[in-house]
């Protein structure tokens, strides 16, 4: 397969033609790498990547800050562990890329509840002008002299010598995703009128400085990695410009050009592509981006962006559409993607469903990535799955065939024991099922086959239409159990007793749905907005009813903005602040910001009020001297990230 063929990048040899995405992964401490992050690179670099490229590098730490922890590369003083960083990844068998970058009014972000400059030390962002960054709660940034121009091409340059000292192979460097190169580069964000402005000439000058400094700095041979935008927005790069920006690196002797695109701000457009192409977006959706720059170079280009399939990558580099293929989440989702997909055990790797909750949404947060189908990910030292003695070999049941119970399952079989499963419904994957079944959302469909496929392979005695009560249980004679039985909807006391008028999501989704119907849908998280568009899909008029300030405040701002814009062309009707106090025959009384009593009329509610968690068969089963495990849904509804995670646990600790 051309994957695993060699390739060239500046005179460097890379074994095969997979590079691990730049991802930002909030393992630093203080801007310094931690062990946490050298076992989290290296993880990948043992998986068969070909090149790893380490996320941001800050050259200007604060102030150009693009999220609240980034990697810093402004002094000696991060020499010491980025160089245990690179020995990591190369002793893993891949060549280590550090990429460099400044946000520039990325980073003037008020971070709430305080609403302070903290990403850059309460200090002003910089820019080429003054213009907000697109998104609420930025600020409008200092435009830089040309003296303080020149200090950042410095301070690129020196990044770039601490690169070299620590022993990266190659020199990454950031001019997409309009951080601060970007927001030179795009007429979108810059609107100076001096040499470093004006026309795409002098937008580029400051990239190109900032390489002539480089060369100065290290010597002239050290392989140069520029990334940047395949697509810009109105007002933007066109694409003609963006191929004549690709020439002008390659003539200033860049060695290969990485093809993202994004904004860090999800705009109000139907033709927006984010940085992380989100669930219900194509595979391969910015392939096409890195076409239009191949066509123009003839140095390696490298695409990106929800590529999760090997047959799909294999065809991108077959049909000359790219050179190299770059994974990001695929990896966080299973770092030995390389090594299934060499193996042709294609059908083991554990897949990406690009739900963005626990990498994108914890990134948001401020928080350490997280990976919904991945427990192990930023734990893999600590979490190995080890076997059993064979004096501690334990025969499990585990009751309950969601992802909590398959997870739990899988893991204990690998370790050694003798595992059986009862699921009381016909076929396996609980919540997921519900979960992959408005537009969009069939990804997940290929984790709960994935689940299902692993139980097998593992040995998992699996039995279905099999209810669990405590006789049944403590006939079976299992050494322990493991309680995952779910969750129940939540059912408020004014939609008790009506009957017929109000469903639950899980009823709506399991029968037909209505059509040309006024619909109201009380909650207006995740699971209610989803709800909204699949109704609308079906020419229904609807209204979501959310008592809190804000719609879908469980979701991340790169999947909520989109949805929001998709039920507002679609003509949904979004109450926040209104909190439904009763059903009557022609619909829901509501009260609307604590002063108005309003009649919203409908021919049927939708109730996506939460979950209730299903204790019932861990409290009866206390009283027997058998150890019980309570997991998922039945102790924390509402949270499969959680869930997938303590079912690793379980099975690990058994």
């Amino acid at each position: 397969m051309k994957l695993f063929e060699p390739i060239e990048i500046g005179g460097i040899a890379v074994k095969n033609r997979i590079v691990m995405a730049p991802m930002t992964s909030h393992y630093a401490w203080k801007g310094l790498v931690t062990e946490r992050m050298v076992h989290f690179y290296a993880e990948r670099a043992r998986g068969g990547v070909g090149l790893v490229t380490v996320e941001d590098g800050i050259v200007d730490y604060p102030l150009g800050n693009n999220t609240d922890n980034p990697l810093a590369a402004d002094d000696d003083r991060c020499i010491p562990g980025l160089t245990r960083l690179s020995q990591a990844i190369k002793a893993g068998g891949a060549k280590a890329m550090f990429q460099l970058s400044h946000a520039g009014r990325r980073a003037g972000h008020l971070s709430p509840p305080s609403m302070r400059l903290q990403r850059t030390g309460g200090r002003l962002p910089v820019a080429p002008s003054p213009l907000a960054h697109p998104t609420p709660g930025h600020v409008v940034p200092r435009p830089l002299t040309m003296d303080e121009i020149e200090e950042i091409v410095e301070a690129f340059g020196q990044a770039a010598r601490r690169t070299v000292e620590a022993g990266f192979d190659m020199i990454g460097l950031h001019c997409a995703h309009m951080y601060l190169l970007g927001q030179f580069l795009s007429p979108w964000a810059n609107k100076r009128n001096d040499a470093y402005g004006g026309n795409l000439e002098g937008r580029l000058k400051i990239v190109i400085d900032i390489i002539e400094r480089i060369r100065q700095t290290v010597g002239p041979g050290y392989p140069i990695v520029c990334r940047m935008n395949g697509q810009e927005p109105a007002d933007g790069n066109s694409f003609a410009d963006l191929r004549t920006i690709a020439k002008t690196l390659e003539a200033h002797g860049v060695s290969a050009l990485h093809v993202s695109v994004g904004f860090g701000s999800i705009l109000w457009d139907k033709d927006f592509i984010p940085a992380e192409a989100t669930m219900g977006m194509p595979e391969g959706c910015i392939v096409h981006l890195a076409e239009n720059i191949k066509q123009a170079v003839s140095i390696p280009v490298i695409t990106v962006n929800k590529i999760r399939h090997v047959d799909f990558a294999e065809r991108v580099l077959q049909e000359n559409r790219a050179d190299m293929i770059a994974l990001g989440r695929a990896l966080l989702a299973d770092s030995q993607w390389v090594v299934k997909a060499r193996e042709n055990r294609w059908d083991d790797i554990r897949p990406c469903v690009s739900c963005c909750q626990g990498c994108v949404g914890n990134i948001e947060k401020g928080r350490p990535i997280r990976c919904l189908v991945n427990p192990r990910l930023g734990r893999e030292k600590q979490l190995r799955v080890r076997p059993v003695k064979p004096e501690k070999v334990k025969r499990v049941l585990v009751v309950g065939g969601g992802p909590a119970g398959l997870e739990a399952s899988i893991i204990a079989a690998r370790r050694g024991h003798r595992v059986v499963l009862w699921e009381k419904n016909a076929d396996l994957g609980g919540r997921l099922k519900i979960a992959a079944m408005p537009p969009g959302k069939t990804e997940l469909d290929a984790f709960k086959a994935f689940l299902r496929r692993q139980a097998i392979g593992q040995g998992v005695e699996i039995v279905l239409n099999r209810s669990a009560d405590v006789a049944a249980v403590l006939e079976e004679e299992p050494d322990a159990v493991v309680v995952a039985t779910g969750a129940k909807p939540h059912i408020p006391e004014f939609a008790a007793s009506a009957n017929g008028f109000v469903k639950t999501v899980e009823t709506l989704l399991c029968e037909e749905a209505p059509k040309g119907k006024s619909v109201v849908i009380i909650g207006g998280g995740l699971v209610g907005l989803e709800t909204a568009l699949y109704l609308l899909k079906m020419e229904n008029t609807v209204t979501v009813v959310e008592m809190g300030a804000t719609l879908g405040q469980d979701m991340p701002m790169i999947t909520r903005m989109p949805l929001l814009l998709q039920l507002g062309t679609k003509g949904a009707r979004l109450l926040t602040e209104a909190r439904a106090k009763a059903i009557v025959p022609n619909g829901v009384r509501a009260d609307i910001k604590g002063k108005e009593d309003r009649l919203i009329p409908a021919d049927v509610a939708i109730l996506c009020a939460g979950d209730v968690a299903d204790r019932a068969l861990t409290a009866k089963l206390g009283d027997h001297g058998i150890p019980v495990h309570a997991i998922g849904d039945c102790c924390q509804p509402g949270d499969m990230p959680a869930a997938v995670y303590q079912g690793f646990m379980v099975g690990l600790t058994l």
